[in-house]
């Protein structure tokens, strides 16, 4: 009778060393699946704010389309001639320089010659002239 007894414990034990061990991975499971939700809800944030940076951005991007749009146009340009009372014409047969392209670099140039770096002179299309003028636009937030 006592191997049975001792049979009878050592089942006892193997079942509640299982049920520990299942209640274990049971709750180290729990706190995994809890902290890959927190994750997931940080990244969730994460993104909503740069979703909303984004927008901005565009609204920003927007509005600088819109004035560059409006500085090109020829009646804000006369109204600027006006106001800063320039007396400009039409321009001489000398004052115009046509651009040819340059069909094996792929670039152009307002004189003729050799490219800006290999002439030493400056390249005429690098900067543009609306960077100078958005200078005073303050963007709308």
């Amino acid at each position: 009778m006592s191997a049975m007894i001792q049979e009878e414990t050592r089942i006892y034990t193997r079942i509640l060393t299982l049920l520990i061990l299942l209640a274990a991975v049971t709750v180290s499971g729990c706190l995994g699946l809890l902290w890959l939700r927190q994750k997931i809800e940080l990244t969730a944030q994460a993104t909503r704010s740069l979703e909303t940076e984004i927008a901005k951005e565009e609204r920003r991007l927007r509005y600088v389309d819109t004035k560059i749009a409006e500085i090109h146009q020829p009646l804000y340009l006369e109204r600027q001639v006006k106001r800063l009372g320039l007396s400009l014409g039409p321009p001489k047969a000398d004052q115009v320089v046509y651009i040819r392209w340059a069909s094996e670099r792929g670039n152009a140039y307002a004189a003729k010659g050799t490219a800006p770096e290999k002439s030493g002179k400056k390249d005429p299309f690098r900067h543009s002239i609306d960077l100078a003028v958005m200078e005073s636009l303050v963007p709308i937030d």
